[in-house]
């Protein structure tokens, strides 16, 4: 299928009239249905969001719907709402949807356009559902992986990337030496290989992120882990620029079942500083270089 942008689905947005932009935010209301505020899936909403001109997502609450908004990392912010919002609008765009499965019912209809990020995120649940939906794959193993095991097509689009400030806090390019992982520090991630090589290096990798207790515990020695590990960041493009000013390589040895090829948002950030990017090699064997 044809790879577009994210912003030639939402037309000319930069320069559309004040009325269009508001036309436009009253018909596509966005929505992040998920209860993982850290991460890719988050980035991504924050991304696209910025890149069409709004400013807010709304969330599903089990309790009532709140008129206050939160902040929801990135210069965005959220607002809780109850299911029955979905009796009354048109058109929903699902950023990201992991789990919340009491409101497929509500969702049972062909006007909903949803992104769908990785294989977990499809389960016995929710998959009758996929043929109602219009679908979006941000990576082509993604496509792939649903035309093949479900026979569904979707539309693959490239990742939405927001051209946000670079900080000027670094060191003279040549002079950048430091190593960073700015990934999750969670399953998957591969952090237990980066703390074996930090023996060894003569410039460790220093590793940034929210972590998952249970990861810390199982997998890697508590020892050397509070050696590297600097702390969860703020969700800000500015505290992101920070890190990777001085940093010349960006660390991150994902690797995902049935999920490869394609870009991540860590990939993103480091091309935007120029920071070299260190993979793991499962992440792009076997892959359409398209």
């Amino acid at each position: 299928m044809q790879s577009l942008k994210f912003s030639d689905c939402f037309g000319n947005w930069e320069n559309a009239s004040l009325q269009q932009k508001e036309e436009e935010q009253q018909q596509r209301p966005f929505f992040f249905l998920s209860d993982f505020m850290y991460g890719g899936c988050l980035t991504f909403t924050a991304h696209l969001l910025h890149s069409l001109g709004k400013k807010r997502v709304f969330k599903i609450s089990k309790k009532s719907h709140e008129k206050r908004t939160r902040d929801f990392g990135y210069g965005i912010e959220y607002q809780n709402v109850s299911l029955t919002v979905f009796d009354s609008i048109k058109y929903p765009f699902i950023t990201d949807m992991y789990r919340h499965f009491d409101g497929l019912k509500k969702l049972k209809r062909n006007d909903v356009t949803i992104v769908i990020h990785d294989p977990g995120e499809i389960s016995r649940h929710n998959e009758p559902y996929l043929k109602y939906w219009n679908i979006i794959t941000i990576r082509k193993s993604m496509q792939n992986f649903l035309q093949e095991n479900f026979g569904i097509e979707s539309q693959f689009l490239y990742h939405p990337f927001y051209a946000y400030l670079i900080s000027h806090f670094g060191q003279d390019h040549h002079k950048r030496n430091e190593a960073v992982s700015i990934s999750r520090v969670d399953f998957q991630k591969n952090i237990e290989i980066m703390l074996e090589a930090n023996k060894t290096a003569k410039n460790p990798i220093k590793v940034y992120g929210w972590i998952n207790k249970r990861y810390v515990t199982e997998k890697l020695d508590p020892a050397e882990f509070s050696k590297y590990y600097q702390g969860k960041y703020d969700k800000s493009f500015s505290t992101i620029s920070k890190i990777l000013a001085n940093s010349k390589f960006m660390v991150d040895l994902s690797s995902l079942p049935m999920d490869r090829g394609g870009t991540q948002y860590t990939f993103l950030d480091a091309i935007n500083h120029n920071c070299a990017i260190i993979l793991n090699k499962q992440w792009i064997e076997n892959v359409d270089a398209q």
